[in-house]
């Protein structure tokens, strides 16, 4: 009944590192791909064009498209964890915002910001947890 009822610190750390991995690759590729080209033909040029189509400055297309890329990678290795889901956190909700008119199932819906908005903040309640940059550094701080 314990498997059940109760939790797992290692295991719980395993399952946010994965939840970390997952969403810090799409995040990073996505980004990579919004201002680097890669994975897609896209690049700064086509993504700053798409922004300003929604009435976004170049200013807030670079932001947010930097956000997504080293946020990303931050995630990927639990650095600054919270920080980079505090700032993913607020690109979804824009996110979400911006793409709720089209409907919430549907091409380009809210859907996908929504799974990733709800995916960042559980990364931010959580933490980074035991498999991290974080949790080696600020560990041996605190164990000193």
């Amino acid at each position: 009944m314990k498997i059940l009822t109760g939790t797992n610190e290692k295991i719980a750390s395993l399952a946010i590192l994965l939840l970390r991995l997952a969403v810090g690759i799409v995040f990073f590729a996505g980004g990579a791909a919004k201002m680097l080209g890669w994975f897609a033909d896209f690049g700064p040029e086509k993504t700053v064009g798409f922004y300003q189509m929604m009435g976004f400055s170049k200013f807030w297309a670079y932001l947010s498209s930097y956000t997504e890329l080293f946020g990303g990678l931050l995630l990927i290795f639990g650095l600054l964890t919270r920080l980079a889901a505090f700032a993913l956190l607020i690109n979804m909700v824009v996110a979400f915002i911006i793409s709720l008119p089209a409907g919430f199932i549907a091409q380009n819906g809210a859907s996908t910001p929504f799974e990733f908005m709800i995916c960042v903040l559980a990364i931010l309640v959580s933490g980074p947890m035991r498999f991290s940059i974080d949790w080696l550094v600020f560990r041996k701080r605190s164990a000193v």
